[in-house]
């Protein structure tokens, strides 16, 4: 057992629970996580860097930090930068021979050994039958969108409108009008609307566009207590149906919704884009 705490900061484990999640450890429980919404945190780096502040307040004492494998991109460098920055550590460890010592960490890197990587096709199965684990034990639940905040995609991020002959959700964020709905509006229609809403351009999904994404519900503070999948999304009575390990009826306050899509099998099918959805 673990001495001091451990931040887990890289949302592609799935040693404790499900992946696409960050974690504080304290012995051999989780104490508290975050949702990213994918194994990835480049396609959620607001997320990464809250949470890892987050969960570094939540724990008392001393504690260790383990970050996401470092790539060369400019995206994961400076989120792995900006971590350390906020995380304020007394010392900082990198692999020998990786070349990340040399980066402009808050205090000088020392190079270490590590153990041989294991291979990836080990850890996407370690990381399905996670998936599995959590899709057996998940409740039904069905979330009001008008009755919670959406964090993490486009729905839910702008103001909600009711737009005449439209049989489905409409919102207007900045100057996109977003809609989505299980009918296709034409092109006199979309014009119509633009001019209703003053937007300059339009974002049209069908609604199974939500389906099988991974999830979570959170209380008013931002505690995530419950990861799940959602498995649809009706349109036009505003309501998520969701699976997740939160005991139904659950207090739902925040839905977080992320990029990585799910089959029911605990497939990973795929990773969106951010804000596609």
């Amino acid at each position: 057992m673990r001495e001091r705490p451990l931040l887990c900061l890289d949302p592609s484990s799935a040693e404790h629970g499900p992946a696409s999640r960050v974690f504080l450890l304290e012995g051999s429980k989780v104490r508290a996580w975050r949702l990213i919404g994918s194994v990835d945190p480049r396609r959620n780096p607001v997320a990464a860097a809250t949470a890892a502040w987050e969960l570094s307040q939540t724990g008392a004492g001393n504690w260790d930090a383990v970050l996401f494998p470092v790539t060369n991109g400019p995206m994961s460098r400076n989120l792995a930068l900006s971590i350390a920055s906020a995380l304020a550590p007394d010392s900082i460890y990198v692999p020998k021979g990786s070349g990340l010592a040399e980066l402009g960490w808050p205090v000088g890197a020392e190079e270490v050994d590590l153990p041989a990587e294991v291979p990836s096709m080990v850890l996407e199965a370690q990381r399905r039958a996670r998936w599995i684990e959590m899709l057996e034990s998940a409740d039904d639940h069905e979330v009001d969108l008008c009755s919670v905040s959406v964090l993490g995609s486009r729905l839910g991020s702008g103001r909600r409108t009711d737009l005449p002959e439209w049989p489905g959700w409409a919102e207007v964020s900045g100057s996109v009008l977003h809609l989505v709905g299980d009918m296709e509006a034409s092109d006199q229609e979309v014009v119509r609307f633009l001019n209703m809403t003053h937007a300059s351009r339009v974002s049209a999904l069908r609604s199974d566009a939500y389906k099988g994404l991974v999830c979570s519900f959170a209380n008013q503070a931002g505690d995530d207590f419950g990861i799940g999948v959602v498995t649809s999304f009706d349109p036009q009575r505003f309501l998520m149906r969701v699976k997740s390990t939160a005991v139904a009826p659950a207090p739902v306050r925040v839905l977080k919704i992320g990029t990585l899509r799910l089959d029911e099998d605990g497939r990973e099918l795929e990773d969106l884009k951010p804000w596609t959805v």
